[in-house]
């Protein structure tokens, strides 16, 4: 069964220029998977996005970091003949909204941003441990961010979130009636400031009132960046997730 990782990250929003190569050595791990490029301005372009390019796959286990967790289970619920599985890594976009306090962790970055200083500071911020943070993976995020077109506040505002509160509020009606249709996993970072344990454990409960093979995987000493922080564990519960809905 093919594995297709789906990164998360907004260009000109997150202070990190993320894509394909977030996923880093873990990818080494999983030698039959493929990690693709997801583009657009509202989740609905970006779910389009990966259906193009899983369409010619086969059925494929989705494997989607914050945003595309939301966009993996998204394309689930529009196309579950695609998808054999979600796996829903650190998705701050698919929990749970609240009126809770203001999120600064990324407030005030260095400047200018998407520099490699300004990016080094982004990625720390949201690890447990800043050992990931190498050479290698500031290479690869400079250099997307040269490639990235930012989006505008303008389209943020009026596309980027609207798209995103519509896609989060059909999820949860989709738990509360029919049911998301494939198996799903929830993983969480012990220690990701951008979100908490009960975050991601609503999620799973979401998931779990109407679909039966779901879990979640709490994996320790790690943040947001969970797969490169703790890689082993990391492919231990995707790979074990994966044979088991395979088998």
């Amino acid at each position: 069964m093919p594995i297709v990782f789906v990164h998360g990250g907004v260009p000109g929003v997150t202070p990190y220029a993320s894509g394909p190569h977030i996923w880093g050595p873990v990818l080494e791990r999983f030698p039959s998977a493929t990690a693709i490029e997801a583009t657009g301005t509202t989740v609905d372009a970006l779910t389009q996005s990966v259906r193009r390019a899983v369409e010619s796959k086969g059925k494929c286990h989705l494997v989607g970091h914050d945003l595309g967790g939301l966009v993996a289970l998204n394309l689930a619920i529009e196309a579950p003949q695609l998808v054999t599985a979600v796996t829903a890594v650190a998705s701050v976009a698919a929990s749970p909204t609240g009126d809770g306090v203001g999120d600064f962790t990324f407030a005030y970055p260095p400047k200018p941003l998407w520099s490699r200083e300004s990016q080094r500071w982004a990625l720390e911020r949201v690890s447990y441990s800043h050992h990931h943070v190498d050479n290698r993976l500031l290479d690869a995020c400079v250099a997307a961010a040269a490639k990235q077109q930012p989006m505008t506040p303008e389209v943020y505002a009026e596309q980027f979130v609207p798209s995103v509160m519509k896609a989060k509020a059909r999820f949860y009606e989709v738990c509360r009636s029919d049911g998301i249709k494939v198996p799903c996993q929830v993983i969480w970072g012990s220690h990701d400031p951008l979100a908490t344990f009960d975050h991601g454990l609503w999620l799973f409960r979401g998931i779990a009132q109407r679909q039966r093979v779901a879990q979640f995987h709490l994996i320790n000493r790690a943040g947001s960046l969970l797969f490169r922080e703790e890689p082993a564990a990391f492919h231990q519960v995707v790979a074990a997730f994966s044979d088991a809905v395979n088998g």
